[in-house]
C-alpha cells in the first residue's frame, strides 16, 4: 500500500487531535490532505515520537498522533520504553515502514534495518507497549488509528508501505513559522500562555522574583536545586541517572507538583522537553554534560530548528577538581555551548543557584533558545 493513499483515507476521520509528522514527503503529503495548524512538520529523525510523547504527556485530555518513519524510529529504538514507561493513554504512533530511507534515494545501501529481519512491532511489544500491530491494508490501518486514537494506552501502528512518493509540492514555511502556528493553536484550544515573549511592558519595573525559600551554608545541593525549578515554575523534569544530580532528580519524581520522565538518552529526553514545552508545560532536564554532548544532534536539528527553549541543568563534570577520566574532555563543555549558541551561566556558589535558574528561564521566554545552567563540580560533588 502506498503511504499517500493512507493518509488520505485517515485524514476525513480526524477532528482536533494534535499530529507530529516525520521530515520528507511524510509532512508534505499530510499537508496536502490535511493542512492545519495543529500540525508540527519536518521532525528530525529519532525525534519524531519523543515530541508527540512529549505534548501527549503535556495535554493529557488531548489525541494526539505521530507520523514517524522505520529509520526515524531505528534512530532511538530507546522512546519506546519510555512510552511504555509514561503510558500516556492519548498517544499513537504510526510508522511508515518502507523498509528503506526512500526521501534519499531507491539505491540498496538505503535499505532500512526493517529490509532484513528487524521487525519493529516485535520489538516494540517487547519493550512493554501491548497495543502494537502490523498492518497491510488501508482499511486495516484506518481501523487501526481510530482503535488507536479511542485506546487506553499508548499505541503503535506498523504500516508497511511500498516507496511510492506523491508529488504534491513543498511546505510553504519554515520550522519556526510552523512552531508559532502549533503553539498559538494549542493556546486557543487549551486556554494556555506558552509563548512569553516579554515578561513587562517596555521601561516597566522588572516583576518580581518568584517567592523562594532562602538558602544556607549548610543546605544540600540537591534540596535547593529542586525547590529552584519549582519555585521557578519549572513542572516538567527529564532525566538520566547521573551520580551528581541522582539526588535531585529523586526528589523531583517525588515531588507531586513536577513530572519527572526518566529516559535512557538524553536526547529523548531533550525531545520529550521540547514536546511538553509545546503542550504548555515548563521543562528542564537534569542531565550530564556528557548527555548534553550526546543530545548536540536533537538541540541543532530540534530546539534550534524550531526556536524552543529548553532549561538544562548539565552536572560539570571534567569541571576543576574532577579526578576521574571525564577530566581529560570536560574542558570542552563550555566550548561546546558557545558553539551550539546556548547561553549558559556556570554556577559555583549554592547561593547563585536558584537565581541563575530564574534568570535562565526569563532569558528563554524571549529568546525562545535553550539555555543551559552548570552547578560546578564542587557543588555537586562537594569535597569532605
Amino acid at each position: 500500500m502506498r503511504r499517500y493513499d493512507c493518509l488520505k483515507a485517515i485524514a476525513p476521520k480526524l477532528s482536533d487531535e494534535l499530529v507530529v509528522t516525520n521530515l520528507a514527503n511524510t509532512a508534505t503529503e499530510w499537508r496536502a490532505v490535511h493542512p492545519s495548524d495543529g500540525n508540527l512538520y519536518f521532525v528530525g529523525m529519532g525525534m519524531v515520537t519523543p515530541y508527540a510523547l512529549g505534548v501527549a504527556l503535556a495535554l493529557p485530555q488531548r489525541r494526539v498522533l505521530a507520523f514517524d518513519g522505520d529509520g526515524g524510529l531505528l534512530f532511538d529504538l530507546s522512546v519506546l520504553g519510555t512510552m511504555a514507561q509514561t503510558a500516556a493513554a492519548n498517544l499513537c504512533v504510526a510508522v511508515f515502514d518502507n523498509g528503506g530511507y526512500v526521501s534519499t534515494g531507491k539505491l540498496p545501501s538505503t535499505a532500512s534495518l526493517t529490509a532484513g529481519r528487524v521487525d519493529l512491532e516485535a520489538v516494540a511489544k517487547a519493550m512493554g507497549i501491548d497495543r502494537s500491530r502490523t498492518v497491510r491494508t488501508v482499511d486495516e490501518f484506518v481501523s487501526a488509528i481510530e482503535a488507536g486514537l479511542a485506546a487506553g494506552g499508548p499505541s503503535l501502528i506498523i504500516a508497511r508501505v511500498d516507496a511510492g512518493q506523491a508529488d504534491v509540492g513543498t511546505t510553504p514555511l519554515d520550522s519556526k513559522e510552523n512552531k508559532y502556528r502549533f503553539a498559538r493553536h494549542v493556546e486557543r484550544l487549551e486556554s494556555k500562555t506558552i509563548l512569553r515573549p516579554s515578561a513587562k511592558a517596555h521601561g516597566e519595573a522588572p516583576k518580581p522574583d518568584p517567592v523562594s525559600t532562602p538558602v544556607g551554608d549548610g543546605d544540600e545541593f540537591a534540596r535547593v536545586l529542586c525547590d529552584g525549578l519549582r519555585e521557578s515554575g519549572v513542572d516538567f523534569v527529564v532525566g538520566l541517572p547521573s551520580s551528581g544530580l541522582a539526588q535531585a532528580q529523586a526528589l523531583c519524581l517525588a515531588d507531586p507538583t513536577l513530572r519527572y520522565v526518566g529516559v535512557a538518552h538524553e536526547g529523548t529526553g531533550l525531545g520529550v522537553c521540547a514536546g511538553a514545552w509545546l503542550g504548555g508545560k515548563r521543562p528542564a532536564a537534569l542531565i550530564e554534560n556528557f548527555g548534553l554532548f550526546a543530545s548536540a544532534y536533537q538541540l541543532l536539528r530540534g530546539q534550534a530548528s524550531y526556536g524552543i527553549p529548553t532549561l538544562i541543568v548539565a552536572e560539570y563534570r571534567g569541571d576543576a577538581g574532577d579526578q576521574e577520566f571525564f577530566a581529560e574532555t570536560g574542558d570542552v563543555t563550555e566550548p561546546l555551548l558557545a558553539a551550539l549558541r546556548i547561553n549558559h551561566c556556570v554556577v559555583r556558589d549554592l547561593k547563585a543557584l536558584k537565581p541563575a535558574i530564574r534568570d535562565g528561564l526569563r532569558w528563554m521566554d524571549a529568546a525562545l533558545r535553550p539555555y543551559a545552567v552548570l552547578p560546578g563540580f564542587d557543588l555537586t560533588r562537594p569535597r569532605r
